[in-house]
C-alpha cells in the first residue's frame, strides 16, 4: 500500500437518542466484521451522548464508511476533525475497539487529567472529546 493510500479520519458526534449497552455491543459487533473486510481499523470512545472515533485505512474504504457514518440516523451534530494520510496505523490490531472514559484511562493513562473535566459542569463534553482526539 502507497503512502497516500493509508488515511486517518477522525470526528465527533452526539447521539440522537440515548444509548445503552446493548445498542453499543450491537454497533462494534457490526463494525468489527465490516471493518475487517475493508481494511479499517480504529477506536470508537462513548461517553455521556457522544461519540469520538478515529478510523484508518485505505483511503476509498474510509471515504466510504465516513458517507455512511455522516448519513446514520444515530448521529447528529457530527463534526469532521480530520483526514490525514498515514505511513503506518496507529491501531493495528484492532478493527474497532469500544472505550468509555475509564477504559479509555487505563490504556492512556495520560489523559486522566483531560478526561476528568467530561464531569465538570462548566466544560462542555463535546469540546473535552475534541481536545482528547487532538491528543490521541
Amino acid at each position: 500500500m502507497q503512502k497516500t493510500d493509508l488515511i486517518e479520519l477522525q470526528y465527533l458526534s452526539e447521539a440522537k437518542t440515548s444509548v445503552n449497552v446493548w445498542a453499543l455491543t450491537a454497533i462494534v459487533d457490526v463494525s468489527v466484521v465490516s471493518n475487517k473486510l475493508h481494511e479499517i481499523t480504529g477506536v470508537l470512545f462513548f461517553e455521556q451522548g457522544y461519540f469520538g472515533q478515529i478510523l484508518e485505512g485505505p483511503r476509498d474504504a474510509v471515504e466510504e464508511l465516513w458517507d455512511r457514518i455522516k448519513n446514520d440516523s444515530r448521529h447528529h451534530n457530527i463534526e469532521l476533525l480530520g483526514i490525514t494520510e498515514i505511513e503506518e496505523r496507529r491501531f493495528p490490531k484492532w478493527s474497532m475497539k469500544l472505550f468509555d472514559a475509564e477504559e479509555f484511562l487505563v490504556t492512556f493513562p495520560q489523559f486522566a487529567e483531560l478526561l476528568a473535566k467530561i464531569d465538570n459542569p462548566d466544560m462542555k463534553t463535546l469540546e473535552v472529546l475534541k481536545s482528547l482526539w487532538v491528543e490521541v
